[in-house]
């Protein structure tokens, strides 16, 4: 049971009989409550503010009002109540718009009455809290914790705003988050700028692990890396290329795999390059966040990394094209990005080189600085959408798991 009672659940969709469906999935939940129905994104919002739910279910195609509208309108109300997105269209394009609005989880239809319930819980544990104090919430035993995801920022041109992004990113998860364990690892060892971005100390950095390689541990990697105001640990880049280039690809993978131990989501930052160590990073990335800009040099490059990426074999998913500063004068239109490369655009980020330039020499992230910059908005849509993504490639991998399992039970009966 939900501290305070059951989850409280306001249902919207333009058919009354879908409404009646979706309450019956949920009628046996003893945690879960439906306490009103809605049958268009107008009435959604005027439910909302008489009933207070904790999660909205909210179709996407209604006719006065969509979804994705509807949505926006009811985080604006400031409430805390979270929104589920319910859609036959799994397209990106739409994952996207909902995570941009605000919405917390992506429905596909048709889907169970327990992946519904899952999602309820899932999206009501992230609702915002009011907190007492900044003591942080007393985190899972590592034994029940799955493994950490290991999130890779790459572009094969520079100057395209990579640490801007890996930054921005890891503090909207755990602003969206807190709950979460977040980490960021400045993984560009010859000139890593993790650290100006956030206005951290010039203490200790990933030499001090390398310098005591041989006691790595989580105590030790404790003590090395900094707290960032909102919550994010980060690991620095050397303070010295020289010492940089101490740092070997054997040293890279212990930290990670470490850090995976230790975190639920690792922001890699990275340098555009192809050496060893960069190759180490990607390949133990679960997500590679491959941006670029709407410009011809840099979509050539990435037009050429797409080829390596199909030459080591990644699978399907694994690396995520973001055009940054998608609406800049003069740009390529993202869709003629996209049949140029041959490669869907997952996500674009608006052009606000001013507001950008003004959080970085205030070393204070943007999503911090303007929440309601448009640049914010995308990045914390972004950041959404990656772990959506990474969810339900952990729940696949646990269905395999479990029908491994099964198989092999079945040939030891039979």
């Amino acid at each position: 049971m939900a501290e305070g009672g059951p989850i409280k659940v306001l249902i919207v969709d333009d058919i009354p009989e879908t409404c009646d469906y979706l309450s019956k999935l949920l009628h046996f939940e003893r945690d879960i409550q439906v306490v009103g129905t809605a049958n268009s994104g107008k009435e959604s919002i005027s439910r909302t503010r008489e009933l207070r739910p904790d999660v909205v279910l909210m179709d996407i195609n209604m006719p006065d009002m969509d979804g994705i509208t509807a949505t926006e309108q009811i985080i604006e109300l400031g409430l805390g109540t979270q929104v589920v997105i319910m859609s036959v269209q799994g397209e990106q394009d739409y994952l996207r718009r909902a995570m941009l609005a605000g919405a917390s989880d992506f429905l596909v239809k048709p889907f169970s009455g327990d992946e519904l319930a899952n999602s309820i819980r899932q999206v009501y544990k992230r609702r915002p809290r009011v907190r007492e104090g900044p003591a942080e919430q007393v985190p899972e035993a590592r034994a029940e914790r799955a493994p950490g995801r290991i999130i890779s920022v790459f572009s094969p041109k520079g100057g395209v705003g990579r640490t801007t992004l890996t930054v921005n990113l890891a503090v909207a998860l755990k602003l969206d988050q807190p709950e979460r364990r977040v980490a960021i690892m400045d993984g560009n060892l010859l000139f890593g700028d993790v650290g100006v971005f956030l206005n951290l100390p010039q203490e200790k950095t990933i030499s001090d692990l390398v310098a005591r390689f041989d006691q790595l541990d989580a105590g030790l990697l404790a003590d090395v890396m900094v707290t960032h105001s909102s919550g994010v640990k980060v690991l620095k880049a050397p303070l010295k290329p020289q010492q940089g280039e101490m740092v070997t690809a054997e040293h890279v993978r212990a930290i990670l795999e470490l850090m995976r131990e230790e975190f639920d989501y690792i922001f890699v930052d990275t340098w555009s390059s192809l050496e060893e160590r960069i190759l180490a990073i990607l390949d133990l990335s679960d997500r590679i966040v491959l941006v670029t800009t709407p410009e011809m040099p840099a979509l050539k490059n990435v037009l050429l990394f797409l080829a390596v990426a199909d030459l080591l074999r990644y699978p399907p998913g694994k690396v995520l094209l973001v055009a940054n500063r998608a609406d800049m004068r003069h740009g390529i239109p993202i869709a003629e990005v996209s049949r140029s490369l041959r490669f869907e655009v997952a996500a674009t980020i608006s052009n606000d080189g001013q507001a950008v330039t003004n959080s970085i020499n205030r070393e204070v992230p943007l999503v911090q600085a303007e929440p309601g910059n448009p640049v914010s908005k995308g990045i914390r849509a972004l950041a959404k959408q990656l772990v959506f993504s990474l969810g339900v490639a952990e729940a696949e991998e646990a269905a395999a798991r479990e029908k491994k399992g099964l198989v092999g039970r079945l040939r030891k009966v039979s």
